[in-house]
């Protein structure tokens, strides 16, 4: 699983790949804003973001503030797994709603995935692919535990099944991530020239977009000198503004 700056790092990137008028610069990460690129003409903002689904009725949390939980029980889990058996694995759990665990406890149920998984994957033929699927016996946070290991595959994936799904992307949710990275402009925006925005997809399937609202170049208003959106699979660059 990618940190966060390795995720940045990575949409950062593409960016540069796919937008040729990037100027070349001094890179920088003073957070805020995740980039800063600075050249003898100018220096460019440029903010990475990823768009989570919103709170539903009966959810104590959004999903994004779930998933930050999720995601540091299943590090915790991968780095334990990766320690005991050092196996890259492809690994997705579903968890229960609304899951509120103190720091002991998310500790206690990252060692219980870890020797779930460690359990499966005893005595399997690693020369060959295989999956599992359990949903009995598992702790009362756990819904679900999938896993799929292939031999060609050197890097691991563990992740949360429902934390980032993101089916379809709108209009609606675009506006609302430009205005609240609007917001967090102001504390840098007097250190530069200008900003751009990047919507990142995300880098798991679950949080691939099913579909994409058709927008025209230029509908989108904002303090934002470019706006875009990078899809992960296809290196699609779409100019929101």
């Amino acid at each position: 699983m990618k940190s966060k700056h390795e995720i940045e790092e990575h949409f950062f990137n593409k960016l540069k790949e796919l937008y040729p008028e990037i100027p070349e610069g001094k890179v920088s990460r003073p957070e805020p804003p995740d980039f800063i690129i600075e050249t003898d003409a100018e220096s460019i903002a440029v903010e990475i973001t990823q768009i989570h689904n919103e709170k539903g009725l009966n959810d104590k949390f959004p999903p994004a503030q779930k998933h930050a939980t999720e995601d540091l029980i299943l590090e915790n889990a991968r780095n334990l797994f990766s320690t005991r058996v050092g196996l890259s694995l492809h690994i997705s759990i579903a968890f229960t709603n609304n899951l509120i665990l103190d720091e002991k406890q998310r500790h206690g149920l990252s060692d219980h995935i870890c020797e779930i998984v460690e359990r499966e994957v005893y005595g399997r033929n690693l020369d060959e692919y295989f999956s599992f699927h359990l949903r009995q016996n598992l702790p009362k946070e756990l819904i679900r535990v999938s896993g799929y290991y292939s031999p060609n595959v050197v890097a691991d994936c563990w992740f949360s099944a429902k934390g980032k799904l993101v089916p379809n992307l709108t209009k609606r949710e675009i506006l609302n991530v430009i205005r609240t990275k609007e917001r967090k402009m102001k504390r840098y925006l007097n250190k530069v020239d200008k900003a751009i925005l990047v919507i990142a997809e995300g880098i798991i399937p679950n949080s691939w977009y099913d579909g994409i609202e058709s927008f025209e170049q230029n509908e989108f208003v904002s303090q934002f000198h470019k706006v875009f959106i990078i899809r992960y699979l296809s290196d699609q660059l779409i100019e929101l503004k």
